[in-house]
Parts: structure tokens; sequence; C-alpha cells
């Protein structure tokens, strides 16, 4: 049950499965393609999109945040007599792509997948909003938060964000608990993962269609503490943080939490995707292509 909480136990689990042939969802065929057109194992999945300018809807002010192409850092010094919560105005937003505007009312989360007893359950955010709530406090944080300071304290030559120490948030979160849906759903024994998925432009990096952003979590993690929000302190998401409905996943990478989740698949199988294979991972001298282990103290691309 450890690695079904354990993100780092999980993670090692479902790579050693996949070299074996025995986790789906992202193809060697798919994986040696992306590979070969990135032409390095040191990238990330914000390289492509660095220089695509800001697609962030949210205003951006220079004393509050530092812009990176389709990412903002928030200044620490906006915090400056706060508190504990980071205001929503000051937030760092990271985005792959761009942020999608989506219509709440038309907007529908499908549960679907070999894992449930039934055919796919289709949710509005009424319906939602109609469950029981819970509320959290949790931080975000992106895996690759602190990754300048490998250039400029270690003189290493990496990719992706520069981020200094910003690309993390504690907000208040209020939602359905994600096992409350999974159990209306008609969640079956046989459901082994979920693959939650988001409805921003499906991400293209080396020439290659990754499809939409995604990442899949053990079971036992989203029947544990795993939130379906559609609030952050106190006010509807807006949509630079996943609105209408994201994914809060405490104690877990930033990728997890994805936003503007708008499918939920079921797995009764083991699941990867490029998120925890060839993204989100070590890679450097010590860390082999094909993503095994290596020694600790190289830089997480994400």
């Amino acid at each position: 049950m450890s690695e079904n909480l354990d993100e780092a136990a999980y993670d090692d689990l479902r790579l050693r499965q996949w070299q074996a042939g025995e986790a789906s969802g992202f193809s060697r065929r798919t994986f040696l393609a992306l590979t070969a057109a990135v032409g390095s194992a040191l990238f990330g999945p914000e390289a492509a999109s660095a220089d695509a300018g800001s697609p962030i809807v949210k205003p951006l002010p220079p004393e509050l945040f530092t812009v990176f192409g389709t990412n903002a850092e928030m200044r620490w010094s906006a915090m400056r007599d706060q508190g504990y919560l980071v205001p929503v105005d000051r937030f760092f937003v990271r985005d792959h792509t761009s942020t999608p505007l989506i219509d709440a009312d038309t907007w529908r989360l499908t549960v679907d997948g070999a894992g449930l007893r039934g055919g796919p359950v289709e949710l509005s955010l009424a319906d939602l909003r109609r469950l029981p709530s819970e509320t959290a406090i949790a931080a975000i944080e992106c895996a690759g938060n602190g990754r300048s300071f490998f250039t400029t304290q270690q003189g290493q030559t990496v990719t992706g964000t520069a981020w200094k120490l910003g690309a993390i948030g504690v907000a208040h979160w209020r939602g359905v608990r994600l096992s409350t849906v999974l159990k209306r759903a008609g969640l079956s024994g046989r459901a082994v993962d979920v693959m939650p998925s988001g409805l921003d432009p499906n991400y293209v990096t080396g020439g290659v269609d990754l499809g939409p952003v995604r990442r899949p979590l053990p079971i036992g993690k989203a029947l544990h503490d795993v939130l379906l929000a559609y609030e952050m302190n106190g006010e509807p998401l807006l949509p630079d943080h996943g609105h209408p409905v994201r994914l809060i996943v405490p104690h877990w990478i930033g990728i997890s939490s994805i936003k503007w989740v708008g499918r939920i698949e079921v797995s009764d199988q083991p699941q990867f995707s490029p998120w925890n294979t060839q993204f989100y991972r070590l890679f450097g001298p010590g860390y082999p292509a094909d993503g095994q282990q290596g020694p600790p103290g190289h830089q997480p691309e994400g």
C-alpha cells in the first residue's frame, strides 16, 4: 500500500512496469520519436514554448511577477505582510501551452474506463456542487522550482524555465473529494490507476503531439486525499489556476494537480504518460535516456 501514497515509490514501480511492457498509456514508439526529435536527454516540457509569448490571462504586474514566456513566477517580496496563504492575484502560473477559457455552464467531467463497473459517467459543475464539499490547505510547487540555481550556484547548463524560488504557492481549496466522484461513477475492485487529463491545448514538442497534459495516480492515493477543487481562497478558480475545476493532490509534485480537468480514466492496469516517463524525471550523465534511476544531485526537468 505504501506505493499508493508515496509518490517516489509509485513512480519507480510504474517505471519498472512500463519498461517491462506491463504499463500502458505511452508507447515506446512515441518515446523514441520524442527523444530523437529533441536530440538530448536534458530537456523538459517547457523548452518548446519558452519563446511563445505569454498566454496567461490574469494581470502580471512586474512588482508581483517575473514572467518566463508561458509561465509567471511570484516575487517573494510580493508576500510581504500577506500571511501564510498566497493571494490569487500573485499566485504563480505554470502553463504547458496556454490558458483555456472554459464556460463553466457547458463544462463536463467525464469519468470512464475499465476500472468502473459500468459505462462512462458525465458530471457538470452543478452536479459537483451538489455533492458534499471538502476544504484543504495545500501547496502547489513546480518540480523545477529553484532550477536557476543549478546555473548560478553550480555552473551547470540546464533547460526549462529559470525559476528562482517563486514557483510555489499555498492556498485554501474547496471542492469534492475525488473518492466521492469515483464511487458515484461505480468504482470496481479492478481499479488500479486513475489518469486525469486537462482541457488545455495538446502539448507538442519536437514535432511530436503528446496529447493533453495528464499524469496517473494510484487508486490508493486517489481515494485518500485528492480533491476536485472549484474554489481557491474562497472564490471560483481563475482561468489561469484551472477554472472551472482542477485536481489538488497534496504532497505530490505540482504536475499531478492537473488544471482544467475534463476527463478521468479509471484503469484496470498500470498507466504511464509522458509526464512521468520523459518529463518530470531526473536527467543527466548519471540518468540514462530511458528514465532509469541514477545518483542523487541532478536536476529534475519540469
